[in-house]
């Protein structure tokens, strides 16, 4: 079905916004809207109103359907194990786990929950998240404020993880993403494409951008603005100091060094609620050694941080892969979330946590009444098209009928070489093709068949992949040899096909080669060898 989303990312700093238009397999992406909030306004509701005000001035929702995220900062996260993993089960004892594990009344929450990567067999693992319906409808009510109705509301964990999935090309790495923004860092483990942990640490570049408005006795938005024309090195102090640029900015190198010092704290206190969290994961997960680390958010863009993050943490760290062809840093940086939100929900709409639950279920009938006048006008054009057919086809039926009695008697006289033809062609053509049979079955006694193409098809379509997305694009048979080329959703499947058929035992060799293989296709081509039936011997 084709939708027109708007993906919004509020942040305490900006406001992000992608909207993509969808078709039948895939997606095209429209604009990205980027606009920084006022970090000085005290009501920080109409401060995000006016900023996404800003952004419809440029660009009409109408016509949307407008997903986003609850800030993590709102949100309880809690993961919890289970010794049984069926998710029915798992539901009904969530409110009991809720009341062990949060410390607030349930009625007073919105709880939601999405399942998690276990090591353990015959485990469950789940992430439970928790917000405060008072928290949820505040953030409602900004959006509303500027005429915005949200359908979903997920969590910016799911959509930084949705957006590694998305654009990641390495199989069976284990990752740690940092999404660094203004007042948090998201974390997320994850290993083999699976999320196996989230976190959402308080430190971001706040705290440099603070300390800055404070002794510098400017407001923050300018402070912001300084540091980022600052273009700080976290590598060495004299890298700043020998540039001379930040004279240009009107700082003493007493002061950039105040400024320096403040951002290697900030980096410190991340490092270390990093290990933190490395750690907590190992108690429920195990050891689990990481490939890397991948670096988003606006907080990614300080020169030197990964190559701190990385030595302290003795990993390589890149920059998160997102949209190659698009240079500009705020989009690079910036939009992962934006662009997972987007992701988050065509991918997993119903199995991740979703926020608007209960009193918070959006209204969308007047959204399916257009779906329903689309859906109903393609309808109405099918019943059309259905009738012409059907006359159509009764005039055609009709034609050919005339022309079939015709050609029979024609062909019947060519194939059995007869001038005379009866009123029953096709059954005179019977006993012709019986009596055929007969001497080719006192052939057939002299020289026996050594196998059939057919037979050999019969026993290789019995065991063919019950795979609704296995595609067979080629098929090629020499003699003794079939050759077959396809495409299969996974590997599973295509090696499953491969051993019933050597089962069998009616083939000398199958042999398979995998061509290209990615998380939901694989290419594949297959030879398969039949053995022939000697004849048998004469008495």
């Amino acid at each position: 079905m084709f939708e027109n989303i708007a993906a919004i990312d509020v942040g305490t700093s900006s406001v992000k916004v992608v909207t993509v238009k969808t078709g039948f397999r895939d997606f095209q992406l429209k604009s990205f809207n980027y606009e920084d909030t006022d970090l000085d306004r005290d009501d920080r509701a109409a401060a995000v109103a006016e900023t996404i005000q800003k952004i419809l001035a440029e660009e009409d929702f109408n016509g949307y359907r407008v997903i986003t995220n609850l800030p993590m900062e709102m949100e309880i996260i809690r993961t919890i194990s289970f010794p049984f993993s069926d998710v029915e089960k798992i539901a009904d004892a969530i409110p009991y786990e809720a009341e062990e594990n949060i410390p607030f009344k349930l009625d007073d929450l919105i709880l939601d929950f999405q399942s998690l990567k276990s090591n353990k067999e015959n485990e469950g693992r789940i992430l439970l998240a928790a917000a405060h319906k008072a928290s949820i409808n505040g953030f409602i009510q900004i959006l509303n404020a500027v005429g915005i109705k949200p359908l979903r509301m997920g969590m910016e964990a799911n959509a930084l993880f949705e957006c590694y999935r998305y654009f990641n090309k390495i199989e069976n790495e284990a990752v740690i993403q940092l999404d660094i923004g203004h007042n948090k860092t998201i974390v997320n483990l994850i290993e083999n494409n699976h999320l196996l942990y989230t976190r959402s640490i308080t430190v971001g570049a706040n705290k440099i951008i603070a300390a800055m408005a404070g002794s510098l006795k400017i407001q923050q938005t300018e402070a912001a603005r300084l540091f980022l024309n600052l273009n700080l090195d976290l590598m060495s102090f004299d890298n700043n100091a020998q540039r001379d640029h930040y004279k240009t900015l009107g700082l003493t190198r007493h002061q950039l060094r105040n400024i320096f010092n403040t951002a290697l704290e900030a980096t410190d206190e991340l490092i270390e609620q990093i290990i933190l969290t490395l750690k907590a994961m190992q108690v429920e997960c195990g050891e689990i050694t990481f490939n890397r680390a991948l670096i988003s958010g606006g907080g990614s863009n300080i020169a030197g941080l990964g190559s701190i993050i990385s030595r302290e943490l003795d990993i390589p760290v890149d920059a998160l892969p997102f949209l190659d062809d698009y240079q500009e840093r705020n989009i690079r940086t910036q939009f992962p979330i934006a662009f997972g939100t987007v992701l988050a929900y065509l991918n997993r709409r119903r199995s991740s946590i979703n926020f608007l639950k209960g009193e918070f279920i959006p209204d969308i009938a007047s959204e399916s009444k257009k779906i329903y006048y689309l859906s109903g006008g393609f309808a109405a054009l099918s019943v059309i098209i259905l009738i012409i057919n059907f006359i159509l086809t009764a005039v055609l039926t009709a034609r050919s009928n005339m022309q079939y009695d015709k050609i029979l008697i024609e062909q019947y006289g060519r194939y059995f070489h007869s001038r005379s033809v009866s009123n029953d062609p096709i059954g005179d053509a019977k006993k012709l093709i019986k009596n055929e049979k007969k001497e080719l079955e006192g052939i057939t006694r002299l020289i026996p068949d050594t196998g059939s193409f057919l037979d050999v098809m019969k026993d290789i379509l019995t065991y063919f992949p019950q795979d609704a997305n296995f595609v067979l694009n080629n098929l090629v048979y020499n003699e003794s040899i079939m050759m077959l080329e396809g495409i299969a959703s996974s590997s599973s499947s295509i090696d499953s096909f491969k051993e019933s058929l050597i089962k069998t035992k009616k083939f000398d060799s199958v042999t398979l080669n995998i061509k290209y293989s990615r998380q939901d296709e694989v290419r594949f081509s297959m030879t398969i060898k039949h053995k022939i039936t000697p004849p048998a011997k004469k008495e």
